[in-house]
């Protein structure tokens, strides 16, 4: 892609390149008509193989190659990368450890509660978390399951013990007590993000906390929490995030407040009285929260950038 140097605003060219780049690495599935017309185009193609005098087993093979190779071909994918998924390899390399993050059940009407789902584990998040903004939450929190030593711990806490136990690894998946799992159009990709970070987090009871009283699961699971240092980066899934200078203002003040003002219910947003502007302006947000809010007006600064280049 060739970037024409003049501009409208500073750094317009550079903010164009990273829209492009970030929309063209993404590879879409084929439709599936497209995969039936390339297995109806190799069988015709090879109408003499199939009625030749070849094994059975040849004629499977050397078609199904065909058909492989001209899939990789419709969905521009090279070599390297299709050998690197045969050898279960990764296919990416990163600095930092990802966790999907469903935002928008977060940023709902008041009283709406999507059955089990992880909203329960901020709202009755444990008392030593008071102060934690839902942002932090999602980085450095996890729930567990406790096993019959976590519950005897939790029940001798008072007394100041300590009993240093491993997680109990019989238990399935958290996801069987999740309903957030619906929103994911594909379960297999969460349920392998979790497995590659549940490691991450504290596998001794005294390194854990318990939910406040009126989670659904306060007997039976705790809060593993992460290092500060150690967080994971938040993957924001579902609709876009609302935009600071264009759009619903209202919906803009909600969302930033949600993720970083630390509330229980709707109520410790803001007043009655209040709008959620006036909620967001009178609020002292930290000076991260405020750099990670700007960050998330960047996505939208590249798209206007790649749309000025276009129309010139």
């Amino acid at each position: 892609m060739i970037v024409r140097l003049k501009s409208r605003g500073p750094y317009s060219a550079v903010k164009a390149v990273v829209a492009y780049v970030s929309d063209y690495v993404t590879k879409w599935s084929l439709n599936t008509h497209v995969i039936f017309d390339v297995i109806k185009t190799i069988l015709t193609r090879n109408s003499e193989l199939i009625g030749g005098s070849a094994t059975r087993q040849e004629k499977v093979r050397r078609l199904v190659t065909q058909m492989v190779n001209l899939l990789s071909v419709r969905m521009e994918l090279g070599a390297p990368m299709i050998c690197m998924y045969l050898l279960e390899n990764p296919d990416h390399y990163t600095s930092h450890k990802f966790r999907p993050f469903h935002w928008n059940s977060y940023v709902i009407e008041n009283g709406r509660i999507y059955g089990l789902s992880r909203v329960y584990d901020y709202i009755y998040r444990p008392s030593e978390r008071e102060n934690m903004a839902l942002y932090d939450w999602i980085r450095r929190c996890e729930r567990v399951k406790m096993t019959k030593n976590d519950k005897r711990y939790k029940l001798d806490k008072q007394n100041n013990s300590s009993i240093d136990i491993e997680q109990d690894q019989e238990y399935g998946s958290e996801n069987e007590f999740d309903s957030d799992a619906d929103l994911v159009s594909d379960q297999d990709i969460q349920e392998k993000t979790q497995n590659k970070t549940n490691h991450l987090y504290p596998k001794t009871v005294n390194e854990a906390s318990f939910p406040a009283p009126g989670h659904p699961l306060a007997n039976s699971h705790a809060t593993a929490v992460l290092a500060d240092d150690n967080g994971l980066v938040p993957n924001f899934i579902g609709p876009g995030l609302p935009r600071k200078s264009k759009g619903d203002r209202e919906h803009y003040c909600l969302t930033m407040l949600t993720f970083f003002k630390p509330w229980r219910s709707g109520k410790d947003l803001k007043t009655p009285d209040q709008t959620w502007e006036r909620a967001f302006l009178t609020h002292k947000f930290d000076v991260r929260y405020q750099e990670m809010m700007n960050n998330f007006e960047v996505r939208y600064e590249c798209l206007d950038s790649r749309d000025d280049f276009r129309a010139q």
